[in-house]
């Protein structure tokens, strides 16, 4: 291993199959470092097994070893050929090509004999390995081959892809150690007010220090228009006018230079919108002027849940209606189950998450757990602390989408800037944590997935593919029947 590699991290997960025939065993891998070239290099082979049919790469948090720890998720497919009988091993090798140049490589070895070219399901062989810890911003080179490898002046069948972690604002990576030096996790909370002949702005200083600088800059960001020295605050929020006219304001930004000791020069910075001072006058003799308007606001959200509280009464009554044909056996209620509640960002908090939780309440017999319920407790343990705690806690884990039609706008929450951006926080490292029990058959039946109308999920979250999916309120009763079959 060459110097500037963190040490290797890394778990397997095995290949599962819920229908698997009998007397066909589970085929796993185990995985060891193994930098130099493998012993099978040294000896000539009658037959070698063909490369891989597809490798794939994407990163995801280790609460469960190293909270502050980003690993490579690599998974790969094998090809269906009768050469499969060969394979023994396959091994995989990761160069970074930061400031220091690093390598490293593990071998997994193949526990049984492939006996099929398929798997006991009829699918393919695919198998996945969660190590290497990365670093924001570094371009990765992934390669890997099967063992034994081909012989000299032999076709090789090595597969590789190129993979560039994401930077210090991504939801998983923002909260590694070297990320929140940098100043990741602080949330400036800009405002700026164009005047006639400056622009004011305002904004939340870090706890990583006081010094700071201001830039107002053009909309194609090659212009500074105007700047403020470099401030020295002790105060927790801030704020400085910068002589800028309205003329050269249009559509300009605002950028805030932060200069910690942590990182010097190289700090996140942060950019902001310039809003005109008298937008806010305008509305507020807006409203004063059309009543109607401002009342038609406050209606719109309480008629969206009475209409919501009335499909669910008419559904309510009509299987009560169908329970009273039923037999009048009553087999004795099971204690309440504990529910954790993750929510997509895109869906509205008040009138479609906490809808839902109450109707997990009044109807499916749960207790929910909803980080806005226990913000308490979040800010005193930290969200990633929380959120892998109640996992560990709660008998099922719900994923909720909503439609487009249900998404979460202005009129909904006076808040929504704020909190949509912790229940992306929420989302992303709920996520992560569903991608780590990937290997674990009795971890993943905690999940399931509920959509509200026609929601569907996007590319990045296909994984969430594998657990049971249900539409409300078309199927409420099988989704409240398997909640609690547990």
């Amino acid at each position: 291993m060459l110097p500037g590699l963190p040490a290797l991290v890394g778990s397997v997960v095995l290949w599962l199959s819920s229908a698997a025939p009998r007397g066909l065993s589970e085929q796993s891998i185990k995985c060891f470092p193994e930098n130099g070239p493998s012993r099978e290099w040294l000896v000539r082979n009658k037959l070698t097994p063909g490369g891989l049919r597809t490798l794939r790469v994407d990163s995801v948090a280790s609460p469960k070893t190293n909270p502050d720890a980003v690993l490579l998720n690599i998974s790969w497919v094998l090809k269906q050929d009768g050469s499969i009988q060969m394979l023994k091993a396959t091994k995989i090798c990761v160069h970074g090509k930061g400031q220091f140049l690093t390598h490293s490589c593990v071998r997994c070895n193949y526990t049984e004999v492939f006996q099929s070219q398929t798997s006991p399901d009829g699918g393919r062989w695919e198998f996945h390995y969660l190590g290497f810890p990365i670093k924001p911003e570094t371009a990765y080179f992934i390669s890997a081959n099967n063992i034994p490898p081909a012989n000299m002046n032999e076709d090789t069948a090595t597969i590789s892809v190129n993979y560039t972690s994401p930077d210090c604002l991504d939801p998983v990576m923002k909260y590694t150690k070297k990320c929140q030096d940098y100043g990741s996790l602080w949330r400036p909370n800009i405002t700026a007010c164009q005047k006639e002949k400056s622009v004011e702005v305002n904004f939340s200083t870090s706890s990583l220090g006081h010094h700071y600088e201001v830039l107002i800059i053009s909309h194609n960001i090659l212009d500074i228009l105007g700047n403020s020295d470099i401030l020295e605050l002790n105060q927790s929020r801030a704020t400085v006018t910068i002589p800028v006219t309205a003329e050269e304001g249009k559509g300009a930004l605002v950028q805030i230079i932060p200069y910690f000791s942590t990182c010097n020069n190289d700090c996140i910075r942060r950019r902001g919108t310039i809003f005109s001072c008298l937008e806010s006058v305008t509305l507020v003799g807006l409203k004063k002027s059309q009543p109607w308007k401002r009342l038609l606001y406050l209606l719109l959200p309480a008629l969206s849940v009475a209409l919501w509280a009335l499909a669910a009464g008419l559904y309510l009554l009509w299987r009560h209606g169908k329970a009273q044909k039923a037999p009048p056996h009553v087999p004795p209620l099971l204690p309440p189950i504990r529910v954790l509640l993750v929510y997509h960002p895109q869906a509205c908090f008040r009138h479609t998450v906490c809808a839902f939780a109450q109707y997990l309440q009044g109807h499916c017999r749960s207790d929910v757990i909803l980080d806005q319920w226990q913000k308490g407790r979040v800010a005193e343990m930290g969200l990633v602390l929380w959120l892998t705690a109640q996992k560990k806690e709660a008998d099922r884990v719900v994923f909720l989408f909503s439609s487009p039609a249900e998404a979460c706008d202005g009129s909904c929450d006076p808040s929504a800037g704020g909190h949509r951006e912790s229940a992306q926080d929420l989302f992303a490292l709920a996520f992560n944590l569903f991608c780590s029990d990937l290997k674990s058959r009795a971890s993943l039946a905690k999940y399931l997935v509920v959509s509200l109308g026609k929601a569907v999920l996007s590319e990045d979250l296909g994984a969430l593919g594998v657990c049971p999916r249900y539409q409300l309120m078309k199927e409420a009763g099988p989704f409240c029947r398997d909640l609690l079959s547990l």
